[in-house]
């Protein structure tokens, strides 16, 4: 991506940028009011009035203005989280994870162009900062502190695209799918997938992000603390 200066030193030729009197907030802005798959260059311009090259000035190409309102929608979505003090690493782990998804969720469609790096993980540095402070504590160690919240974050977002993909084409698709290769065969080839998808469990809501992060939190427990119940499976004592 690529955002460049809009100010140039007094007396100085003013850039089509400020001459067109528009700035990097004004263009988001603009661009916020288009459905995402609309938003070009041009079209912002066209909210704007202004020459597309003005938009230029500040924004180089289609994908980094994407990623700039994908960031912005993150920002205002982003749901408030305090790790208290006296919270367990468990309850901190179960903080964070909502607090996460909940924001990737808000972001909607724009979330295929947030990139993992310090831009899209700064509203959480601190939220992060203390659960890592809470799974040393507890004896996770430096690489299983950061292991565990790696596999946090790809939990977050594996259960925020499924929502994301159902709140745009209003489909679940692994139930659909499970049907249809299950239909046409023999009634006893696949008779637990049969039946399981006719019993219409929605795996795409709040129950099944809680689950996940119940097995998550059981799961490092047992495999990366020292001292967890599957310590001595491990070999660890």
């Amino acid at each position: 991506m690529s955002v460049t200066e809009g100010a140039s030193a007094s007396g100085a030729r003013r850039t089509r940028g400020r001459r067109a009197g528009i700035n990097l907030p004004r263009i988001i802005e603009a661009a916020r009011t288009l459905d995402p798959d609309a938003v070009t260059m041009q079209a912002v311009a066209d909210k704007l009035g202004v020459d597309r090259k003005a938009v230029n000035h500040h924004v180089s190409d289609r994908e980094s203005l994407l990623r700039l309102l994908a960031l912005d929608a993150l920002a205002r979505g982003s749901s408030a989280v305090v790790i208290p003090a006296e919270a367990s690493w468990q309850e901190a782990c179960r903080l964070y994870a909502t607090a996460f998804t909940e924001s990737l969720i808000a972001a909607g469609v724009l979330t295929e162009h947030l990139m993992p790096d310090d831009s899209l993980y700064a509203p959480f540095v601190g939220p992060a900062e203390a659960l890592a402070e809470k799974l040393t504590e507890a004896g996770f160690g430096d690489e299983g502190a950061v292991r565990s919240l790696a596999l946090l974050v790809n939990l977050c977002w594996a259960h925020a695209r499924d929502v994301i993909h159902v709140a745009r084409s209003g489909e679940r698709l692994r139930p659909r799918l499970t049907r249809e290769l299950v239909e046409g065969h023999d009634p006893g080839t696949f008779e637990n997938l049969a039946r399981i998808v006719e019993h219409g469990v929605d795996t795409y809501d709040d129950r099944q992000l809680a689950l996940a992060v119940e097995v998550f939190v059981h799961g490092i427990e047992a495999v990366l603390r020292p001292g967890g119940p599957g310590a001595e499976v491990r070999g660890d004592q």
